[in-house]
């Protein structure tokens, strides 16, 4: 905001400076206004004018009001325009026609033009500029959030900031991402960053739909334990870091952004139709039959020979597939992709009301968001506001508070790719049943009625499940904190911080009677649950800083005190014996279960911190956090975490060229050590369970309930502890062109994990601090703005991270976790975390001949895959098995563009990961494993191998009747280990702010409308439905089983400021 003292010296200093005029006879003018991209008037802009082809220039400026007005000038002739002002960027108007007489209005908004350097980044406790900043921060401005819409901020992340991973796994509305800074560092521990809001401190793993996009104004990102040392044991998966907005003029500003529009499944996947279906099943169930003894058995036979041959009930053809076969037209065929799937609504309201006086400033928001799920009956409403106020009460103190209260609701769908949800229901789904009946009611049970004599796929209608299954979710929360700050001394400031957050949730569950389950079909016993849970966390903060400067020697210090508690407790209630549908919840239930559940955990923490800088080139911070666990063993409740920071900015040496092409070079390099303490509040203690009745016992002719040990006390458990170097070099070009490179190496050390021990213990396992990993990496992020394309403003970022992850051990004499369903998940010493091993198929047994010389799994037959005897030693087994490679990517990237051209803009960003493999089990079992049972693919129904039909096809035969050990275990190979390596065109957006003239008369200071798009185009070669997918486990990282799909999303919408 320009000061009104300094708009007047600006006017005096016009007055003062000549005007050229031009020689010839001039009659027209041009008038118009310069203002702030937020609407603010600008004083005292200098205009240039100069006519197309000519040298000579005549000046004008703008008034108190940002107007002006430019006389004289040529009719018909073409002028250049250029407007530039201190602190902005100076904008060109090129080949501006002049019209008759005052028919030449132009309105111009300008940007701030703040070097990159000057930005304030916040460091956790403080702020520093970045030309300063010795540790690995990444700042993300509000501006490159906005252009994607989504009900969470983490899904803006992708690809904006180098180190940052974020595995947009699940489509469901109000699912979390996964947020991965710079690798995996633990394995059974949360990995989950810390989240702090203005300064609180948010539990790790909650959700993140609570925090409304629109209120953030920038969000930091500490990347190495260095900068992350201030949050000590709760740093190691690094720190985000929330800014939200605050009020920036004195005049009261209203701002209402809205948003509406649509979203479809992003995939390609794509099933049969119930004509090559029949042929699917029929081959499956006839090859199946014959497979097994070709010489005395014929796809002739029919059904009476085959049972007389001895054929299981998989190799019986299904009677009511004749007609399909036979081609007639008109018969049922359902796409059960689309019955499932729709086009669904997304809208978006905020309004924020800021303002201040002379010595209060305030900000407000209020948020309605809405998402229907691409699923059926599934959707997201989220209802939020925020409060921000901060008042001057003295020349000394200022107080504060921050709220952010929300109200979510949610109608959830289980989409864990089982046969009890729509999604993992669609994969086993045949075509040639409908949704719904001739009323219009819903058809229930009719596959599982109509498969029962031939055992076929028993799965209930995927639209019935959705649409009567009831699972519905509400959830309040409010969290803030309030603060008073007291200047002791001059540079010496005291501040208190009471924080808290507070939610409440509730989940209504109902499974009806008139619904099938698998293999059982309508009526079925119902059930009910409800699940009722309340959390409550306090923040307590004393904080002492000072800074001052001596001449050339600047430094800061800073000491504090933390306390955070944290309660919560669940009661689940499960209810059977339900008489009837029509009361459908807990309260129709006979029978009941009650489980209630209470946890506490306390945190008491020491932190400081010392910065110095001596003539702005030398840097050099040191932090030290100890804190207090009631989470750890008696012999570790207190943990300690340093970290030490050097820069040296080269570019200010007198050795250096001044009027280099390098206007600006730092080196700088950090160590330090960060905690990670996700686990349970009571991991280091013995715990009893009881409430089942294996623990009961007779107490004379008495059963009486018992207790028994659940799990062996560990008196020196700690943390997890992440201990990290980074080296850095920041060089600016030209004053517009940052670029950064990093190498970080991390070594996580006591490792949080469940330890083999001898079973005369009575337990199986017992948490221990054992293991290591490390992970190594370079980064690189470079950005340019002000880059001038004729009349085209363009402005760039990308970045490129590469990580490397390996295990240095695990537990004395463990080599290796095995895990995931097909146990081919291996986390091994020596080898990344959760590398996905699998055979190599080498083709398809075609012949006896092969079948009797070539090294084969037990149980094959012809038609069978074919797979790599990796040692030679004749015999198929998982000894043969390689590693295919790992969910974690080799590298990733980003690329982020905005062009600019007179008041229309357009921005664009691209996500990419390389070196990823995912394993699509449901495609393993079901719709490409040849297997029978289920729907196929397109891609597998096209390539599978016939002997007559397709001789070349390189996908198993379909056999429904070998559903043999050798078929399941190939499941474990590179025909269903997938490439997931993808480019993604995130979000692109087009704009364009209306020019002054068309909304002053309705007291609109800016205007805004949009078009934009997310997830447009994926180049890909996964076939599944998302090449992010993967469980929330980091040992079975890696494994896909259809979760729900990503969206593809169209909106248009538009942003007013009064």
């Amino acid at each position: 905001m320009m000061k009104n003292v300094q708009k007047r010296w600006l006017m005096l200093l016009f007055m003062m400076v000549p005007c050229l005029s031009y020689a010839q006879q001039m009659d027209s003018q041009v008038t118009g206004s310069v203002t702030s991209l937020d609407g603010e008037e600008l004083a005292g802009v200098t205009i240039a004018i100069q006519e197309t082809g000519s040298e000579k220039k005549a000046f004008s400026m703008t008034d108190e009001k940002g107007l002006f007005k430019i006389d004289n000038l040529q009719q018909g002739k073409s002028y250049s325009l250029l407007f530039s002002f201190v602190g902005f960027e100076s904008q060109v108007l090129k080949d501006f026609q002049i019209k008759q007489k005052d028919n030449n209005s132009i309105a111009i908004r300008m940007a701030e033009a703040a070097n990159a350097l000057d930005q304030l980044v916040v460091i956790g406790y403080g702020s520093q500029q970045k030309r300063f900043v010795t540790g690995s921060v990444a700042k993300i401005s509000n501006e490159k959030l906005s252009t994607y819409s989504g009900s969470n901020f983490a899904q803006q992340l992708s690809g904006k900031a180098a180190g940052i991973v974020v595995n947009d796994a699940n489509g469901q509305p109000g699912s979390n991402p996964q947020i991965v800074i710079r690798g995996i560092g633990t394995l059974t521990a949360g990995r989950n960053p810390l989240i702090v809001v203005d300064g609180f401190p948010l539990t790790e793993g909650t959700s993140l739909n609570y925090i409304n996009p629109n209120d953030i104004e920038n969000l930091e990102v500490l990347k190495d334990p260095a900068s992350a040392a201030i949050y000590g044991s709760r740093a190691a998966n690094g720190v985000i870091l929330i800014t939200t907005k605050k009020s920036k003029s004195e005049k009261v500003n209203v701002a209402l952004d809205v948003y509406t529009g649509f979203q479809q499944k992003a995939d390609k996947v794509e099933y049969v139709d119930a004509y090559d279906a029949a042929t699917y099943l029929t081959e499956a169930r006839d090859w199946g039959y014959v497979s097994k003894n070709p010489a005395n058995r014929s796809v002739s036979d029919d059904r009476a020979t085959r049972i007389a041959k001895g054929a299981s009930l998989r190799e019986l053809p299904l009677n009511y597939l004749a007609p399909y076969l036979a081609k007639e037209q008109g018969l049922v065929n359902t796409n059960w992709m689309d019955e499932i799937f729709r086009t669904a609504p997304m809208s978006n309201y905020n309004v924020a009301v800021s303002g201040s006086s002379a010595n209060t400033s305030y900000y407000t928001s209020f948020n309605h968001f809405s998402q229907e799920g691409i699923l059926i009956n599934n959707n997201l409403k989220r209802y939020s506001a925020t409060l921000k106020l901060d008042s001057d009460i003295s020349k000394r103190a200022t107080i504060g508070i921050s709220l952010n209260p929300s109200y979510t609701t949610q109608k959830f769908i289980n989409t864990n790719g089982g046969f009890d949800e729509p999604i993992g229901m669609v994969t086993a789904m045949y075509p040639f049943f409908k949704p719904y009946n001739e009323d219009g009611s819903l058809a229930i049970s009719e596959q599982i009625v109509a498969n029962g004599p031939e055992d076929g796929a028993l799965v209930e209608n995927p639209v019935a499940a959705a649409k009567l299954i009831k699972n519905n979710r509400s959830f309040f929360r409010m969290f803030g904190n309030a603060f008073v700050s007291y200047e002791i001394a001059s540079g010496l400031k005291y501040k208190f911080v009471l924080g808290g957050d507070f939610a409440q949730s509730n989940f209504d569950f109902y499974n009806p009677s008139n619904l099938g389950a698998y293999r059982t079909p309508a009526p079925k016993p119902a059930s009910a649950s409800e699940t009722n849970a309340s959390l409550n966390n306090i923040l307590v903060e004393h904080t002492l800083n000072y800074s001052k400067k001596i001449g050339q020697h600047d430094f800061s210090v800073l000491a504090g005190y933390s306390f955070q508690r944290e309660n919560s407790k669940s009661t689940l209630v499960t209810g059977t014996n339900i008489a009837d549908d029509n009361v459908d919840n807990i309260a129709g239930a006979s029978a009941f279960t009650v489980e209630p559940s209470r946890e506490r955990w306390v945190q008491v923490s020491y932190l400081s911190r010392i910065q110095y800088i001596f003539n702005e080139r030398y840097i050099a911070s040191a932090t030290y956090r100890t804190d207090g666990s009631s989470r750890f063993g008696v012999n570790n409740k207190w943990g300690k975490f340093p970290s030490v920071t050097a820069g040296w900015i080269w570019s200010k040496e007198g050795f250096f060229p001044q009027q280099s092409l390098i206007t600006f070079g730092k080196a700088r390099a950090t160590w330090g050590v960060s905690g990670n303490n996700q686990i349970g509040p009571y991991g280091s203690l013995a715990l009893i369970s009881g409430g089942n009745a294996a623990n009961n016992y007779l107490f004379g002719s008495t059963l009486a309930p018992g207790f028994s040990a659940a799990a062996t006390p560990n008196p020196n458990l700690s943390w997890e502890t992440n201990t990290s170097y980074n080296l850095g070099l920041d060089v600016q070009l030209l004053n517009k062109i940052d670029l950064t490179a990093e190498y970080y190496n991390a070594t996580t050390s006591d490792l949080l994990l469940d330890v083999p021990i001898p079973q005369q213990s009575g337990f199986n396992t017992s948490l221990q601090n054992i293991g290591k990993i490390r992970n190594t990496g370079l980064e690189i992020s470079a950005s340019a703005g002000g880059i001038n394309l004729g009349k085209i403003g363009w402005s760039i970022d990308g970045n490129i991270s590469f990580n490397k992850n390996k295990v240095l051990a695990l537990a004395p004499g463990q080599t290796q976790i095995i895990a995931g369903s097909n146990s081919n998940i291996i986390t091994k010493v020596g080898e990344s975390v959760a590398e996905l091993y699998g055979y190599q198929v080498t083709g398809i047994f075609k012949t006896q001949e092969q079948l009797g010389t070539i090294p084969k799994l037990p149980g094959t037959l012809l038609g069978d895959y074919m797979v790599k005897d990796e040692n030679g030693d004749g015999v198929i087994d998982s000894r043969d098995w390689i590693s295919m490679g790992t969910y974690l990517p080799k590298f990733t990237y980003g690329i982020s563009n905005a062009f600019t051209f007179r008041n229309f803009q357009l921005s664009l960003s691209i996500a990419g990961v390389e070196g990823r493999k995912v394993m699509e089990s449901n495609f393993a079992s079901r719709e490409e494993s040849g297997e029978g049972f289920a729907m196929p693919t397109k891609y597998y129904f096209e390539n599978r191998y016939h002997p007559e039909h397709n001789p070349d096809g390189f996908l198993g035969q379909p056999n429904y009747g070998n559903f043999s050990a050798a078929r399941r275990s190939v499941r474990a190979s590179d025909r269903f280990i997938y490439d997931a390596d993808f480019i993604r065109l995130r979000d692109a957006q087009l704009s364009y702010n209306l020019p002054e003239a068309l909304i002053k008369k309705a007291s609109i200071a800016a205007a805004r409308v949009y078009v934009s798009g997310n997830n447009l185009l994926t180049l890909t070669k996964f076939r599944g439905y998302n090449p992010e997918a993967t469980t929330p486990s980091v040992l079975t990282s890696g494994q896909s089983t259809s979760n729900y799909p990503i969206a593809r999303t169209f909106l248009i919408g538009f942003n007013l400021t009064f």
